[in-house]
């Protein structure tokens, strides 16, 4: 299946065998490598079942390579889909991989009827890109791991908890891993991982078991983090467009910003007082002035703390404010 900008292909295994980007000219995954591999590991932690992960899950992993059926389950011009079906033991795998038009984002929407104990199962992605270093979302910004074991330090980094999204990239060009609701990744070399689920025995034998539903999407993009728009297209993914009905007699974008790398992470009315509350996280780890306007009429404009209590008054141009904003700064205006 492809867009405009990506061609996927993969095998009768149902494992992707080419990445194509069709604007960069270039090869997403690895040479002679297979992706979307689900992996499944013995996991038996010495100390906490359910708590703790030991680097010992290494030692022995299966590829799961069987699959029981390929199905075109959407064919259309805005998007077209394919439907994955997989056993193992006692479990089952149902994977719906999509691709819209105009979109660099390769969607895996799972169900797994999980059934396993003691097995840790994570999806493996070996990409065409060299970089000592991977990009990790944490709240309201990012942190860099190694993907070499150089140190007892970096050996002991075998697992990084994360939120909505993974880069790894080198120079103009790299590949982002985004997840919807699970938090764990591992990136050695060029494989990118994202961990799936466990099957822990205690405190609660019955723990994981049963169906779940989850999604991640592999987004190969020319140029870095900041210039490819990873954060957006990650809170995107986990915050698909939504209709609902507006204030009376207000048109056009509630809030805007003047510049990329600044995310509106809550709108509400105010606790403490009248008045509407913005909170505003500058992401991209930049220090840039920033202007924010507000389509509703105010008073007045004040900065508060997370509790909202005043810290500051801001001066009001119109209806926008001139914020100075230092790298992952995170700040709270109340218009009044």
């Amino acid at each position: 299946m492809k867009n405009d900008r990506l061609r996927v292909t993969w095998d009768a295994d149902g494992l992707l065998t080419s990445v194509w980007d069709q604007e960069c000219g270039r090869e997403v995954l690895a040479a002679g490598q297979r992706g979307n591999v689900f992996q499944l590991h013995e996991d038996h932690p010495k100390a906490f079942d359910a708590w703790d992960v030991d680097r010992s899950y290494l030692d022995q992993v299966v590829d799961l390579i069987e699959l029981e059926s390929i199905e075109i389950v959407e064919r259309d011009p805005r998007r077209c889909g394919v439907r994955f079906v997989r056993r193992f033991g006692d479990s089952t795998i149902t994977q719906t991989m999509s691709l819209a038009a105009g979109s660099r984002r390769i969607e895996f929407h799972t169900e797994v009827d999980w059934q396993e104990r003691h097995r840790f199962l994570k999806v493996a992605f070996p990409v065409a890109i060299r970089s000592s270093r991977a990009t990790f979302e944490i709240q309201h910004g990012h942190v860099e791991r190694p993907t070499v074991t150089n140190t007892s330090w970096d050996e002991a980094r075998f697992e990084v908890c994360a939120h909505r999204w993974a880069d790894l990239g080198e120079a103009g060009y790299g590949v982002a891993l985004l997840n919807d609701c699970k938090y764990g990744y591992d990136i050695r070399g060029d494989v990118m991982r994202l961990s799936l689920l466990r099957g822990p025995g205690y405190p609660d034998p019955e723990a994981d078991r049963g169906v779940h539903h989850f999604g991640y999407a592999l987004l190969p993009h020319p140029g870095d983090v900041r210039e490819a728009g990873v954060i957006a297209e990650a809170e995107s993914f986990n915050l698909p467009l939504t209709i609902v009905a507006g204030a009376a007699g207000v048109s056009g974008q509630l809030i805007s910003i003047d510049r990329p790398g600044v995310n509106v992470e809550a709108l509400k009315w105010a606790d403490r007082s009248e008045g509407i509350v913005v909170r505003l996280c500058e992401v991209w780890g930049s220090r840039r002035p920033a202007r924010v306007t507000l389509n509703l009429p105010f008073a007045s404009v004040v900065r508060t703390d997370l509790l909202e209590r005043q810290v500051a008054t801001v001066a009001s141009e119109g209806q926008s404010v001139e914020l100075a904003l230092r790298p992952f700064e995170l700040v709270t205006l109340l218009f009044r």
